[in-house]
């Protein structure tokens, strides 16, 4: 029962995730299949507007939700996650500040694409931007720091691992194609193993 329980509520989490941004992983796919033209350009603005709407306080909704869950125990959380979501959307400034440097990466790792050096200097930037995603998004979420700044210096390396184990669970998915596993635990799963790495409060037991 508690196991089900558990995972009940990590599928709720991601699922929730998922409705939100399903529009956005198709634009996002089908940007990526085109050339540079005025379709490209129109669709990239509207990627970046689908980021700073859906994904970006979508991640932070489900920081939210994991540590209403490690508080208060195993439950749905579908009404707790999109509650968030709609919460965090007057951070519209941030989100789509955000969303505006994600979408810019998108463009530099399509025109880096066959310069090696310049690809991979455009990776890294990327995985960095990614640090300060995650540090934001859980920052907003439970507040576990005096600020963003306190949580860089103080968790530096499980920041790191956070990014990496979500690029893992993600990138997996897309490789072996494992459409189930991304919409059962994908991001929740991420979610809530860098909640637990950047000290986020747990009041239950498992």
């Amino acid at each position: 029962m508690a196991s089900g329980n558990w995972l009940w509520s990590l599928f709720t989490i991601n699922f929730s995730f998922f409705i939100i941004n399903f529009p956005v992983i198709l634009t996002a796919i089908i940007l990526f299949s085109l050339k540079f033209s005025a379709t490209y350009t129109m669709l990239l603005v509207i990627v970046w507007l689908m980021l700073s709407v859906f994904t970006i306080p979508g991640l932070v909704a489900s920081y939210a939700a994991v540590q209403e869950w490690q508080l208060n125990g195993s439950v749905s959380f579908f009404k707790y996650f999109f509650k968030k979501w709609f919460d965090f959307q007057k951070n519209y400034l941030l989100n789509f500040g955000l969303g505006f440097v994600a979408s810019l990466f998108i463009l530099l790792n399509k025109v880096a694409m066959g310069n090696t050096q310049w690809h991979v200097a455009v990776m890294i930037l990327t995985f960095v931007y990614f640090m300060a995603l995650v540090a934001v998004s859980f920052q907003l979420a439970t507040n576990e720091f005096e600020s963003i700044l306190t949580l860089f210096v103080e968790k530096p390396l499980p920041i790191i691992i956070s990014v990496i184990v979500f690029l893992i669970l993600i990138l997996l998915n897309f490789v072996l194609q494992l459409a189930f596993l991304s919409v059962i635990c994908s991001v929740s799963l991420a979610t809530y193993v860098s909640y637990r790495l950047l000290g986020g409060q747990v009041a239950k037991k498992d």
